[in-house]
């Protein structure tokens, strides 16, 4: 049978509520997720805006095709921007192995010393 116990409960509130105001340093897991980000971010955000680009100047040269019925201008739009949006992948690739091997040796040195500190499970 389930008991209600009042005073467990307040006890659970009052620690939650301590943890938001304690100072809390950085730890290496939070230089680890850090490194991490500044890894991914940059090849992220350009492939983004390349997708992006391209994908309105090929929504101009449809627009061009289907409601102007202007062919030629609509080709010359929606190629390129179709172009565009293929290569935002591979751009993010590029740009995210070429930071992965800028900020390997750091990113294996953090993650070594935190799974050494750690028991392994079995």
């Amino acid at each position: 049978m389930y008991e209600f116990n009042p005073a467990k409960n307040d006890e659970a509130k009052a620690k939650a509520i301590c943890k938001q105001y304690m100072e809390r340093g950085i730890t290496k897991m939070d230089a680890l997720e850090a490194l991490h980000t500044k890894v991914k971010t940059p090849g992220m955000v350009t492939a983004f805006i390349i997708g992006v680009f391209g994908s309105l100047v090929m929504g101009a040269g449809m627009s061009n095709i289907m409601v102007w019925d202007n062919m030629a201008v609509g080709l010359v739009l929606g190629i390129p921007g179709l172009v565009m949006m293929i290569l935002a992948f591979p751009v993010y690739k590029v740009i995210t192995d070429r930071r992965k091997k800028k900020y390997a040796s750091q990113i294996m040195e953090l993650s070594g010393e935190i799974l050494d500190g750690q028991v392994e499970v079995q």
